[in-house]
């Protein structure tokens, strides 16, 4: 079995696949809870977030009749940095032949970036190689050369918050397989491989953040997390509304549209302002007038994260949106108008069993913690991607370094 846990601001949710024969993933557990103890991706209370990921798990350990022991973590939040690391080395062999040893050893090398103390890296993704000034190369082993270069991107967070997704977890009886940023998740679950290679940018729109990723030739070149998601709106319509926060999230979710063009003259919104046991009704304009400069201003940073990246105008493939927010009416046309880009809506693929019940852009960061599990830890003769429990237990002699000093 493969487990995954996204824990985000809004919900938490843990899925459980079983490993085909083929090497496919069929979703066996599905697991949903409200989110507490985090804001904004971060844990703000140990003992409520310890809670919520219990619940899930409990759920998706009922409905798969089967009980997990290790998961993969998503992690997000304003922490997160990302940047492109360059390493090179000689090839000392007497045949001049790359070995896997060397490809570790390049890749050691681009990790030799400075951070502060209280910084980690999470991620670092061989983009390509290069052999003797030939660059283009995807996988360097066999070929011969006196010199091996690597383009990593490298992803690192705050080590305290790290830590404190670790402890949640564990106080829930479980292990942390890995830790994976969820944009690095999501992508494998909702883009193609045609998608990654062209040029594309994925937007997961949650609840407290909203992350961006772009992808070039195949690989991951730009990562980036946006301190505004769903729950910014639910508060602009308690504002403009006076409703409570949980009849605003319903409002949100029912009646929302992001671009007032779309909405009827007739239509109209009923709700119940604060203190008030009468039912309202607005004109459902009036709603889109609250919600488009929340969700207009999301997408102008979203492209103002594509373009800080330097791809702007670059990316065939598009804009991808998921998470919750994507779901929203009139977000693709809102997205469209602003970025002037192709957008498309981003659901999960690649899985069988109880693919219907995941078959949102909710799921798409549980799914692709599956999906990047099955990837990395079955990953086989793959040498660019170290399995799983290589990275962890990498990760964990540094920390267990650190504690000695």
């Amino acid at each position: 079995m493969i487990a995954g846990l996204d824990i985000g601001t809004t919900k938490v949710a843990a899925l459980i696949a079983d490993v085909t024969d083929d090497m496919r993933l069929d979703i066996i557990g599905v697991g949903v809870a409200p989110s507490r103890g985090l804001r904004k991706g971060t844990v703000v209370d140990i003992e409520q977030a310890t809670e919520s990921i219990a619940h899930a798990v409990e759920q998706a350990e009922h409905v798969a009749g089967r009980r997990i022991e290790s998961v993969l973590v998503g992690v997000t939040g304003e922490h997160l940095r990302s940047l492109n690391s360059k390493g090179m080395i000689a090839i000392t062999s007497p045949t001049r032949e790359i070995s896997r040893e060397d490809v570790e050893r390049v890749m050691e090398s681009s990790r030799t970036v400075v951070l502060t103390p209280d910084r980690e890296v999470i991620h670092a993704i061989p983009r390509g190689y290069v052999v003797d000034g030939q660059n283009g190369i995807r996988q360097p082993v066999g070929m011969s050369g006196s010199r091996l270069e690597v383009e990593t991107h490298i992803i690192h967070g705050s080590s305290a918050f790290l830590q404190n997704v670790v402890k949640c977890v564990q106080r829930a009886q479980l292990q942390v397989q890995a830790i994976v940023v969820e944009p690095i998740a999501t992508a494998e679950a909702v883009l193609t491989e045609a998608e990654r290679t062209l040029g594309v940018a994925l937007a997961d729109i949650g609840g407290g953040t909203t992350d961006v990723a772009v992808f070039t030739d195949g690989e991951i070149y730009y990562t980036g997390v946006i301190p505004v998601g769903g729950n910014h709106v639910t508060n602009d319509i308690s504002m403009g509304l006076r409703t409570p926060p949980e009849e605003s999230e319903r409002i949100k979710l029912r009646y929302a549209c992001a671009l007032r063009q779309l909405v009827g003259e007739d239509e109209v919104v009923p709700h119940r302002p604060m203190g008030s046991v009468e039912e309202r009704k607005v004109p459902a304009r009036v709603l889109a007038e609250i919600v488009e400069p929340r969700m207009r201003e999301l997408f102008e940073l979203i492209y103002a994260e594509i373009q800080k990246s330097g791809t702007a105008g670059m990316l065939p493939g598009g804009l991808v949106l998921s998470g919750g927010g994507s779901l929203m009416r009139g977000v693709l046309e809102l997205a469209r108008e602003v970025t002037d880009m192709p957008v498309r809506l981003g659901k999960p693929m690649h899985v069988g069993g109880l693919a219907d019940q995941v078959d949102s852009p909710i799921f798409a960061t549980g799914v692709g913690l599956l999906l990047y599990g099955l990837k990395h830890t079955y990953s086989g003769s793959d040498s660019r991607r170290p399995s799983l429990w290589r990275g962890v237990a990498m990760r964990l002699r540094r920390w267990l370094s650190r504690l000695a000093q």
